[in-house]
């Protein structure tokens, strides 16, 4: 029985697929199936009673393979299972292994050696992760297409962004700089770089895209003083005003007017301006029932009190949101291992090595080289964009200024700046 059970044993390991080495304690091969010397393109003949580390060394450089065998001779408590390439004289083939032991009773007497090509396989599973992550890729640009788009005036935004980012990507790599990334690394920054403003689909695009102070509120404005004018001239008619009131009114409403349409598109507020709309904010005229009213709102002058820019502090407020909202979409997506620093540098490129940034306010080494690099590049295309409603696009060498003056306060790296200028990465838009 014993015997017939040998002989089934062998009969078995014979017609197998998969490939099978014994090998002895000293290294020297024992047995060899008909599958294994098709897979690893060696005969029987010059494998049998052979030295396997010997034979292999002699041939193709295939280290893996004979590494995890040699391992498995030598360690007496551990199977070895590995994935390796080999070299079988046609090309490369991609080898699962697993080795196991041989007992006599309590004693080890050699080395089971089990191996399967799974170069196919192996081949399927690159082809599918790269489908899948080309989907993951085309995805991320549409997305960001999509918000760029919803608003006209940042249409262009992440994709000028990419590819500065890929111009200094170039340059590290072609200057051979310790900085420079590999390729994982460099698609996960360039996809951080393409949703760095996916939360900005939740800004509402009248704050998003506010072009001056007023914004649509000026239009109101007009036609209110429209309307008193009207008032005022049928007081003229019906004599409850003089002539020479009339005049007066229609001269101060029209210097108002004026004065208002030149606050709500001026860059900066000087102080002799802040009391000029505190003055307008006491302006009335008498409206169809014979009431004093106020000529704007308080929305209105809280908007005309705005400093720089367009924004009031609620509205700042709400765009700055737009990076928690980043944050909490990008950490819902179940990205690949690559790419699981994606939400964490997305939503962090308004951070500053001060402190003085947000949303977490977090201070140097806090903050990844990654995302330093991502906001030197946010401010510049942020600064240069001549697509902007509420801003005049700054030259390129005055934004590195402005950009350089940050980096004397403290909140910008000087050293990722440093080699952003030199590395005319800048330049690529222009």
């Amino acid at each position: 029985m014993s015997e017939r059970g040998d002989i089934i044993r062998k009969s078995i390991i014979k017609d197998l697929n998969e490939g099978v080495v014994i090998v002895s304690n000293d290294g020297v091969v024992e047995y060899v199936n008909e599958a294994a010397t098709k897979i690893l393109g060696i005969s029987e003949e010059q494998l049998k009673d052979k030295n396997f580390a010997r034979t292999f060394i002699a041939g193709h450089d295939n280290d893996g393979f004979i590494q995890t065998v040699i391992d498995s001779i030598y360690d007496t408590d551990v199977k070895h299972y590995n994935v390796v390439p080999y070299n079988n004289g046609n090309g490369i083939r991609q080898l699962y292994i697993m080795t196991s032991f041989l007992k006599e009773g309590d004693n080890r007497i050699g080395v089971f050696i089990l191996f399967s090509d799974i170069t196919e396989l192996a081949e399927l599973k690159i082809e599918y992760a790269n489908s899948i992550t080309s989907l993951l890729d085309s995805l991320v640009k549409a997305l960001s297409t999509a918000i760029d788009e919803r608003s006209p005036y940042t249409a262009n935004h992440a994709r000028n962004m990419v590819r500065i980012a890929e111009a200094y990507l170039d340059y590290l790599d072609e200057t051979r700089s310790p900085d420079r990334f590999d390729d994982d690394r460099r698609r996960a920054f360039l996809m951080s770089t393409w949703l760095h403003d996916v939360g900005k689909l939740a800004v509402p695009l009248e704050v998003m895209d506010k072009a001056t102070r007023l914004s649509d509120r000026m239009e109101r404005i007009e036609e209110r003083y429209e309307k008193i004018r009207l008032l005022d001239r049928i007081a003229l008619l019906e004599g409850r005003i003089s002539e020479n009131e009339f005049e007066t009114l229609r001269s101060r409403r029209d210097n108002e007017l004026e004065q208002i349409r030149r606050l709500n598109q001026a860059g900066f507020l000087t102080d002799d301006d802040i009391r000029l709309v505190d003055e307008l904010s006491k302006s009335s005229y008498v409206n169809e029932e014979g009431e004093e009213c106020r000529i704007l709102t308080d929305e209105e002058i809280k908007d005309l009190h705005v400093r720089k820019g367009t924004l009031t502090d609620e509205e700042r407020a709400i765009i700055q949101s737009h990076v928690t909202t980043t944050r909490k979409i990008l950490q819902q997506v179940e990205f690949p291992k690559v790419f699981d620093v994606v939400p964490m540098w997305a939503s962090s490129h308004h951070e500053l090595l001060n402190g003085t940034g947000y949303p977490d306010k977090l201070k140097g080494s806090e903050i990844p080289y990654e995302v330093r690099l991502l906001t030197i590049i946010d401010i510049y295309e942020t600064l240069t964009a001549r697509d902007r409603p509420y801003k005049k696009p700054i030259p390129p060498e005055k934004s590195l200024e402005i950009i350089g003056k940050m980096v004397e306060e403290g909140s910008i790296d000087k050293e990722i700046f440093d080699k952003f200028v030199d590395s005319l990465a800048w330049k690529i838009l222009f």
